[in-house]
């Protein structure tokens, strides 16, 4: 039986209309648009001014801590002006009706992007495009690292999947009136916000992005994304960057 017959409850949770018919106000405008603009320049930021990676690679816990604490407090901002305006949770994807077809929906998506990870960074490898180090060295070694990441993943499944597939597909949709349209200009903004992991790490994110923004879609619900997202962020950290990321030998 295929995700997409196990899913029918699932699907269209709201129509896509109610996406397409939003009329945010101009507080949660203006915020998606800095949200959107600002992310990928805060990223494009810490790229050029650069991490002390011998610290960083001393230090990985306390790094995983700062992470969450930034997307955290981003989040928190993001879910005062969703209060702030009245902007409904169902209308952001917060709810499922069904917990079986959201976790086949996560499932399928977390193997197709953990897939789509592997050709990437292949292709990538093969053209030349190196690693970050710094994404290298946030990698966890140790049983106690990889408990704080798997924390973190959770922490930025959340917390990502609700500013980028929730609050800014929501508003963008509203205004491209296309969700499709809307999913890209996203996941554009998505894989910017990833920019100190170099080219390779913004295409990996882009992609992601867009794959994710797929059963959001669909299903009107932001849980499969979630599940997805955590899985292939905890799928990589727990070992499966020793099979992805190169030179790791000279960054462990």
């Amino acid at each position: 039986m295929s995700v997409l017959e196990v899913a029918p409850h699932a699907a269209f949770a709201y129509p896509l209309s109610s996406m397409i018919d939003s009329n945010p106000g101009l507080v949660a405008t203006s915020f998606a648009l800095l949200l959107l603009i600002g992310l990928p320049v805060m990223a494009a930021v810490d790229a050029r001014r650069g991490v002390d990676l011998e610290a960083a690679g001393r230090h990985r816990r306390e790094l995983y801590a700062s992470v969450a604490l930034s997307l955290s407090m981003i989040t928190s901002l993001t879910l005062i002006v969703i209060a702030w305006q009245n902007i409904t949770a169902r209308s952001l994807g917060w709810q499922v009706d069904e917990a079986t077809p959201a976790f086949a929906w996560g499932l399928a998506f977390a193997a197709i992007g953990l897939a789509a990870t592997w050709g990437i960074t292949t292709v990538a490898r093969r053209a030349g495009l190196g690693e970050s180090p710094l994404a290298m060295l946030l990698m966890p070694r140790d049983a106690g690292e990889k408990r704080a990441f798997l924390l973190l993943s959770g922490v930025a499944a959340v917390c990502e999947e609700l500013l980028f597939r929730g609050f800014l597909l929501w508003i963008l949709t509203g205004w491209l009136r296309s969700p499709w349209f809307a999913a890209a200009v996203v996941a554009l903004s998505f894989g910017l916000s990833h920019g100190y992991q170099k080219l390779a790490g913004i295409l990996r994110a882009g992609v992601l992005g867009l794959l994710l923004a797929v059963p959001t879609v669909l299903t009107g619900s932001l849980f499969p994304a979630i599940l997805a997202h955590f899985w292939i962020n905890a799928a990589v950290g727990l070992g499966g960057w020793r099979y992805l990321l190169d030179d790791v030998e000279n960054h462990a």
